[in-house]
């Protein structure tokens, strides 16, 4: 039956009305009338009422970037090896992990851990001679902390074709050994082999993966996500879990085109064949949306590698792209004829520059095409900054980890994130976890609280930073009118917080009480037997 939520303490996001006392969901689970207490308890004769007793209410927050599945499979299925171990603990951590998996059968005895970082390693280089030494012919797989390169063993090379002297492919390359050998360490598109040869997880474990995910979203307060890495075997994951269980947020998958082997685990042919449209189509259920495409301009600015597309002397470094430039033109411009939005991901000012400019000769020949998006946007130029929203272009910052002294603009100089420049000049942000590479929840409260705190040019204010994460989101997907806020006819997709977000002190350790998707209660935190995930920094 339709309820009345009253006495609460309601953010709605809507400007006509910014805050409310209470508010009606339908039975059909979407939002009845909005306003004061006295006003809904006028309207709410024989609808069952509860009583907020002052609690913080708002939409339900929209993540914009995150490898929902990759990320499930690795938190369940795979080592974890953290990013301070060195090469004697990661043995130790990977015969744990292989002595105590129930998993190793449905991929043909493969271990994947995940993280490995450069500087464990002697001269910052790890040599994949001692996991020989220690795992001879079982085939080993390490994502590097970045997640855009990996580390492995001898037999693994083996096992999917790769010569001994084998030479770098466009967009990536092989770090070497003094004497020219491989040393194991493969970087960008010199990774996609690997990933797109290497076993994978059936259905039925995909499908828990894929539940596991869906619920961490949800503890964490999220009702609608862009899943930013979809390949075959995810809408085949996405699909039955929807038909089985069902699933309790909105997910809007970006199916991969391009682009960083590590993310798509496909090849190119393959998953030219999944983004077709007419085959993607048949995917779309109530709650999944497949209709989107992503791809990579280039990698990230992080060392050692480094792999960002930068700008030298005012000109694009084109040597860094990992997708040629005609082949990334077509493309976008084939999907923007489709009305289906690109996720671009841009992560140096040459890369950002590169994808505006071939944007900008799109909306010349089709100047009423869908709203695309460029995400992360760790560097970009001011004048740069400017063009977005000129081109309807939403500038997606991820990953939220600005709270992270790693990542600080003065430890990193390229990982700038002009919050401001792009709001000033009125392009529309969201923010995105990008959950696989963040921490071990897709928790985005520390990073919500590091840009408002008025460093690094980032003084956004809690305001703008609640519409980043609701109605800009559902600007970004085209679902404004159905979610994003709290309105009358819209979804009744809200949350329950342990704080104001718009005034409390601090929001870096909020804690989310309970969500709703579309009216049912999909999270409580009382009966939440993994509670201890939240509140963490």
């Amino acid at each position: 039956m339709s309820k009345a939520y009253v006495n609460g303490n309601v953010y709605t996001v809507d400007d006509k009305r910014s805050t409310a006392e209470a508010f009606i969901v339908t039975e059909d689970g979407f939002f009845g009338d909005v306003g004061t207490t006295a006003e809904i308890l006028a309207l709410a004769k024989g609808l069952e009422v509860i009583d907020l007793k002052g609690r913080f209410v708002m939409p339900g927050i929209h993540d914009a970037h995150c490898h929902l599945l990759m990320a499930s499979q690795e938190k369940l299925f795979e080592a974890k090896l953290g990013t301070t171990t060195g090469p004697e603990e990661i043995v130790e951590k990977l015969k744990e992990h292989r002595d105590g998996c129930k998993h190793l059968d449905a991929v043909s005895n493969w271990l994947v851990g995940n993280f490995y970082h450069y500087a464990n390693f002697k001269d910052g280089k790890p040599d994949r001679q001692f996991l020989d030494e220690a795992f001879g012919d079982q085939p080993v797989v390490i994502r590097e902390y970045t997640t855009h390169n990996i580390f492995v063993n001898t037999a693994a090379l083996r096992a999917v074709g790769y010569e001994d002297d084998p030479e770098d492919p466009p967009g990536g390359y092989f770090v070497r050994r003094e004497d020219g050998s491989i040393t194991g360490e493969l970087v960008e598109m010199a990774a996609s082999k690997i990933f797109y040869s290497m076993p994978k997880y059936n259905l039925k474990y995909n499908t828990e993966a894929l539940e596991y995910g869906v619920k961490m979203l949800n503890r964490f307060g999220v009702t609608s996500v862009q899943e930013a890495s979809a390949n075959t075997i995810y809408l085949d994951t996405a699909r039955e879990l929807e038909k089985t269980k069902g699933l309790s947020l909105h997910i809007s998958a970006h199916v991969v085109w391009y682009g960083a082997g590590a993310f798509s685990a496909e090849s190119i042919g393959n998953l030219h064949h999944t983004v077709y449209k007419p085959n993607v189509e048949t995917y779309k259920t109530k709650h999944f949306d497949p209709l989107y495409t992503k791809c990579w301009l280039d990698g990230v600015p992080w060392v050692p590698h480094e792999t960002h597309c930068a700008i030298k002397d005012d000109k694009i470094d084109f040597s860094k792209l990992l997708i040629p430039p005609e082949t990334f033109r077509k493309g976008i411009e084939k999907f923007d004829s489709e009305g289906r939005t690109c996720k671009v991901h841009v992560c140096g000012q040459g890369s950002a520059r590169f994808a505006l400019d071939c944007f900008e000769e799109i909306r010349k020949k089709n100047p009423n095409g869908p709203r695309h998006e460029l995400a992360h946007n760790m560097d970009v130029t001011v004048e740069d900054c400017k063009r977005y929203k000129e081109l309807n272009i939403t500038a997606e910052m991820s990953p939220a980890i600005w709270q992270d002294p790693e990542f600080q603009p003065e430890v990193n100089p390229k990982s700038v994130y002009p919050f401001n420049a792009l709001k000033d000049h009125g392009a529309l942000l969201t923010i995105g976890s990008d959950w696989v590479f963040s921490p071990d929840t897709p928790n985005i409260f520390p990073g919500l609280q590091a840009i408002t705190e008025n460093k690094h040019g980032w003084d956004l204010t809690r305001k703008e930073v609640v519409d980043m994460i609701t109605i800009n989101g559902a600007h970004a997907i085209n679902k404004e009118n159905i979610e994003g806020s709290i309105e009358k006819g819209k979804l009744a997709n809200f949350i329950f917080l342990d704080r104001d977000l718009i005034n409390a002190p601090n929001i870096a350790d909020t804690i989310v009480h309970k969500t709703f998707f579309e009216g049912k209660e999909v999270y409580d935190y009382d009966t939440d037997e993994l509670k201890y995930f939240q509140g963490t920094i």
